[in-house]
């Protein structure tokens, strides 16, 4: 029965890594030199495959403070490599002790934004899939929660809506998923699960 669940893994595993590579992710640290490394982490079967969140701890000073993210942050220069600081953030923010043999893929770098202007930073999007258990351990001053939810949920036109932001006192209706919190999945979260949506419907 082992032997057969780690056949089953590496075949899941596979699949999927198949369908993130059939293009090569966009790089754009050739023209931008600061950026942050975030963890997808998948489990679960390939026709009702789970993603993990974080939802961001409540901070007055924090514009993005209770938003709903991926665990990962700033690389730093003590970091051996990108998936290096990929597994150190997670760990540190939710405890989630990922393996780099976990690694399936990466999706494209996208370009962070403030009131609609592009920063000279950018976010590192790595794909994980683990069958392991985890106990989630929250750092409570950057994290409020872990949770998982299905993406097949995430796909489900029902819960497509939209985040209504104020700019210059103008207000604008951007793309959104409930995820039954609030405020709902939007920003670059919802671009960067979008594009994993988009690989894995290949």
């Amino acid at each position: 029965m082992l032997e057969w669940s780690r056949r089953r893994e590496f075949l899941l595993r596979n699949e999927i890594a198949e369908s993130l590579s059939l293009n090569s992710p966009l790089d754009l640290s050739k023209t931008l030199h600061n950026y942050a490394c975030v963890s997808l982490i998948l489990r679960g079967p390939y026709d009702n495959l789970e993603i993990g969140f974080i939802q961001r701890a409540l901070h007055p000073n924090d514009r993005w403070g209770g938003h709903i993210a991926f665990p990962g942050g700033k690389k730093e220069d003590a970091d051996v490599s990108d998936l290096g600081t990929a597994l150190r953030e997670t760990f540190e923010e939710v405890g989630i002790d990922l393996l780099p043999e976990e690694l399936i893929g990466r999706l494209d770098d996208i370009q962070a934004r403030k009131h609609g202007t592009m920063l000279d930073f950018f976010i590192r999007p790595f794909v994980f899939y683990t069958e392991r258990e985890f106990h989630v351990h929250l750092d409570q001053n950057e994290v409020a929660d872990f949770f998982w939810i299905s993406l097949n949920d995430l796909r489900n036109p029902q819960r497509q809506t939209q985040y209504e932001l104020k700019r210059d006192d103008v207000f604008i209706k951007l793309p959104a998923i409930s995820v039954d919190r609030d405020p709902p999945l939007w920003g670059l979260t919802y671009m960067m699960t979008q594009n994993l949506l988009k690989h894995l419907a290949k």
